[in-house]
Formats: C-alpha cells, sequence, structure tokens
C-alpha cells in the first residue's frame, strides 16, 4: 500500500505566506518519513482553499523533494486552455524528473466559474472536460497535435516541453456514470473521497466502478483508486478528537457553502445537489456524525491499521492519502499526526499488495 499527503491549503487566518511555509516543510518532513507522494487541489477564490496553481507549488515541491511522487488532485481543466495545461505539468514532470501523477476533475463550485467569468459554461463543463483532457494527451503524446471540437480548435501544435514520462499517469475525479464511462474508455483509474458520502457509499461506489471496469477488459489488480480521506492521529482517540473538532466543523461548515444545490442546479451537477440535500436532512454535520459515517479518521494508530487494512481487503485499497492538514490546523498537530502514520502505521501496510475487492472476488464473472 501507498501512501501520501493531501493539501487544499485551507487558510482560515489568511496568513497565506505561513500556509505555504508549513506546508513545504510537512512534505519535506513526510518524505524523509518515508511518504510516497503527495497530491495538490485546485481551488480559487474562497477560504476553503488556497491552490490556485497547483503547478506552482508542484515545482516548489520537486525542488524540496527527490523521491516522493507529486500528484495532482486535480487540476479543474475546465477553467484554463488545455495547452497551457498541457505545457505547465510537462514543465512539473521535467523539473521533477518524472515524478507526476497528474489528477483532472471539471471542478464542482459555481462560485469558481463565477470568478472565472465561465457563468454559462458550467452546464457544458463535462464536454469541455472531455476535450480538454483529449487535447492534453493528444499534445503529450505527439509531435504535432491537431483537434477539431466544439469547444476548441488546434492546428499543429507543439507542446513543449513533452513530459518526461510518456505520458504521466492519469487519474480522474468521478462521481457520475457518464465520467465512469470516460475512465473505462480511456483506461485511467480514479481519484475518490468520502468528503461528500459516507464511507460505506463509497466503498460500494467503488466496487461498482471497479465492477464496469473489469467488464471493459481492465486488469482487476491495476485499478488503483487513491482515496483521499481526512485524518488525524493522536495517542489516544480522546486527544485526536480534542485537537481537531474545531478544524473540523470549519471545514463542513466552509465546504458546504460551496457544493451546488437548491433550485438552480446546472445540468450534470445534479449528484452534489443530492449529497447537499442528503447532509441537510441528517441534521446537519457534527463530528461525532462525521465520525459514524467514515467521512473523517479520528483516533490512534491502531485504529488507522485497522481502518486501512479492513478497506485493502473490502475495496481493494491500493493508496491511501492522508488529509491531515484540516481547516487550518496547528502545525505541531500536523506533524505529530504524520510522525505517528510513518512509524506506527505505514510498517504495518507497506507490503499489502494489490487485492482484488472481497465482494468482486465472490463472483464467478471475475477471474481470480
Amino acid at each position: 500500500m501507498k501512501f501520501g499527503l493531501f493539501y487544499v491549503l485551507e487558510c482560515p487566518d489568511h496568513d497565506y505566506r505561513r500556509a505555504y511555509a508549513e506546508m513545504l516543510d510537512q512534505i519535506e518532513y513526510a518524505e524523509s518519513l518515508g511518504f510516497d507522494k503527495v497530491w495538490l487541489a485546485e481551488h480559487h477564490g474562497s477560504d476553503y482553499g488556497s491552490m490556485p496553481s497547483p503547478q506552482v507549488a508542484a515545482a516548489a515541491i520537486a525542488e524540496r523533494t527527490s523521491t516522493m511522487r507529486i500528484g495532482v488532485a486535480v487540476s479543474n481543466i475546465t477553467f484554463a486552455h488545455p495547452v497551457r495545461i498541457a505545457e505547465d505539468y510537462a514543465m512539473v514532470d521535467n523539473i521533477s524528473n518524472g515524478r507526476l501523477d497528474f489528477g483532472v476533475g471539471r471542478g464542482y463550485q459555481p462560485r469558481e466559474f463565477h470568478a472565472m467569468g465561465m457563468d454559462d459554461k458550467m452546464s457544458h463543463s463535462r464536454e469541455i472536460f472531455a476535450e480538454s483532457l483529449d487535447i492534453i494527451q493528444g499534445l503529450w503524446s505527439n509531435e504535432k497535435f491537431s483537434y477539431e471540437g466544439k469547444h476548441f480548435r488546434l492546428e499543429d501544435v507543439d507542446c513543449r516541453p513533452k513530459p518526461v514520462q510518456s505520458p504521466p499517469p492519469i487519474y480522474v475525479a468521478a462521481i457520475s456514470p457518464q465520467t465512469f464511462d470516460l475512465v473505462a474508455e480511456q483506461g485511467h483509474n480514479m481519484l475518490i473521497t468520502p468528503t461528500l458520502m459516507t464511507l460505506p457509499e463509497l466503498t460500494d461506489f467503488a466496487i461498482e466502478a471497479k465492477r464496469k471496469l473489469i467488464a471493459h477488459g481492465r486488469d482487476p489488480l491495476t485499478l488503483n483508486f487513491p482515496m483521499n480521506w481526512q485524518i488525524h492521529l493522536a495517542p489516544t482517540e480522546e486527544q485526536a478528537l480534542a485537537e481537531t473538532e474545531s478544524a473540523f466543523l470549519w471545514y463542513f461548515d466552509e465546504v458546504m457553502k460551496h457544493v451546488p444545490q437548491g433550485a438552480n442546479v446546472p445540468p450534470t451537477y445534479e449528484r452534489y445537489a443530492e449529497l447537499a440535500a442528503a447532509a441537510a436532512e441528517a441534521g446537519g454535520l457534527s463530528v461525532a456524525g462525521l465520525r459514524e459515517g467514515g467521512i473523517v479518521l479520528l483516533g490512534t494508530p491502531d485504529d488507522a491499521i485497522s481502518e486501512l487494512s479492513r478497506l485493502h481487503d473490502e475495496m481493494g485499497l491500493q493508496e491511501i492519502s492522508c488529509w491531515m492538514r484540516i481547516g487550518g490546523l496547528d502545525d505541531k498537530a500536523v506533524r505529530s499526526s504524520i510522525k505517528l502514520m510513518a512509524e506506527e502505521v505505514i510498517p504495518a501496510l507497506k507490503d499489502a499488495g494489490p487485492v482484488i475487492p472481497k465482494p468482486l472476488r465472490d463472483e464467478a464473472s471475475v477471474n481470480v
């Protein structure tokens, strides 16, 4: 099993210099302790995240590290021209000597589309996303590339530089059947998180997605769906809760402000509205409810070993991305959690190899 960190880089106090410095120091520290990867998320114009250009952060991380892979979870490829995105991340792959993992999504926060002057594009974001991904892959795989689509037209474009990897691994953030189809057709892996659904729902979601991809001919042991999970570890469960409760409440209050919901949900974003409505029907969000639903993991290293072992068997989990700097959580608490994960959890699970999820192992259609 692989272990990484994840950063949206929430910054409630707006001290961005401190937030960036803490992130870079934490990543360097995690690499020294044996973490395999870091994932960076793109967001714009709110306290929810302070990473408008993950490619800038990724280049800085490449210079501070030597072994960690640098993942993007995700680049919102609807917000910029695909030629520019292809160029920027090809640079990152070169600067990092081939350590880029490229995650893509179409964005889901209406206020971000508004900030980009793209209110009218949100209902077409799936089309724009699919064309942009086609173009990025074409530019990375061909000396010169032409494209004729509904939203983009290119003629003999040369991406300089080309990435070191041919091409970098591509991951797609997906919660809808239509995006499943794109993932299946192009042979990518998916990025998953329980942030907007419970852990049992996410497990069923991942198993069904793997079932569909296997039906498309994918080798089940190559289906790697890195899971991003908000985690805080401490010597006792009580300490883990005390250190993070206010940060979690701030974060989930913030995220619910940005999810499409209400009477005017743009087409293709209905699933987000359903998830927001389900949270509202449950009477809002509490830390106890978040823990009960498996949306967050608060506890001891033994708790983490138990839960990750279970997910490895039931979901086929191969990679966990630990979201530890939650809601601007204190640097000392984050580092302590990183250290416990590295010293007690990673050694217990690092040799857990790829497995087919247990429900699929039990089905006659899967050739184990």
